[in-house]
């Protein structure tokens, strides 16, 4: 990130895990038994806890440290922290809830939820449990999981209204449906960006885009995961090989529903830069787009 958060990290730190870790500069992967030490640390910015599944133990730890007042140089501090969830969790949510004060996002939520939420901690430096379940009920009558999305969101548009530089100026969609290249289009132009929009098959461009957009139609998973596992990847990885060698300095977004870390790791591989699950916070990629270097 454009700024270095000190982190500390709980779980597992394979696959998809040290994907989002290879994202900090400065990250401690604490074992369970030093939690508290870490969180007494003046050198702790925040916490993050990985929860690959339902069942994982780890989550009465959550349950004692969401309720962790740390006492250092007589100041009360609360060490803002959240929940990652792993694959397990998809469409689960409701069958086994997680507290409404549990600050949480899926792995796959990183560009356009958690770096925004992040950079927003970090600027206002509050912790992250913006209201107490109780104020929230008195005064807005909205639980903490939905004041939090709209703080975040709010602070989304104070930065992008403020942002004096746009780093993405023109943004090629290519997407095989035309209901499709008009969202993004239509999308695009509400936060000024011009875009120039095509098929994966008409790739004749005279066009130096900053950001390209693939967004891939969904299609059966196993269908999916048989290509991107072929030596060339498919038409998937040729396509986004041809978009990254046609346009080397244009960050490669892709745009897909129901993520497989194997499938995301593939289009990594083929050269996608930023990665995104359907659906996703448009104005949080912008907003992590605007405040993140060397992706």
């Amino acid at each position: 990130m454009s700024e270095s958060i000190s982190i500390g990290w709980l779980g597992p730190t394979n696959d998809h895990w040290g994907w989002i870790l290879s994202h900090f500069r400065d990250s401690t992967i604490l074992p369970t038994m030093n939690v508290d030490d870490w969180i007494a640390s003046p050198r702790g910015e925040i916490l993050f806890i990985a929860i690959e599944s339902r069942f994982d133990p780890v989550l009465e730890l959550v349950r004692r440290i969401e309720k962790t007042i740390v006492t250092i140089d007589d100041k009360t501090k609360v060490m803002p922290w959240c929940a990652l969830l792993g694959g397990d969790w998809a469409g689960h949510r409701r069958t086994c809830p997680l507290p409404e004060s549990f600050p949480s996002f899926y792995w796959y939520e990183l560009y356009d939820r958690l770096f925004p939420w992040l950079v927003n901690n970090k600027q206002t430096k509050q912790t992250v449990s913006l209201v107490s379940p109780s104020n929230a009920s008195n005064n807005r009558r909205v639980s903490p999981r939905a004041q939090r999305l709209i703080e975040t969101s709010l602070a989304i548009e104070r930065r992008l209204r403020s942002s004096t530089a746009n780093p993405i100026q023109l943004a090629l969609i290519v997407a095989e449906t035309a209901s499709t290249r008009q969202l993004w289009f239509e999308t695009l132009s509400q936060h000024a960006i011009q875009c120039v929009a095509t098929t994966g098959d008409q790739l004749e461009l005279w066009t130096t885009p900053d950001l390209v957009i693939v967004d891939f139609e969904s299609e059966p998973l196993a269908i999916r995961e048989l290509q991107l596992s072929d030596t060339d990847g498919g038409n998937r990885g040729r396509l986004i090989r041809k978009l990254a060698s046609q346009f080397p300095a244009a960050i490669i977004l892709v745009a897909d529903a129901f993520p497989r870390w194997e499938n995301w790791r593939a289009l990594m591989e083929f050269g996608a830069d930023i990665l995104v699950a359907k659906p996703f916070q448009f104005t949080g990629i912008l907003d992590t787009l605007n405040t993140t270097v060397a992706l």
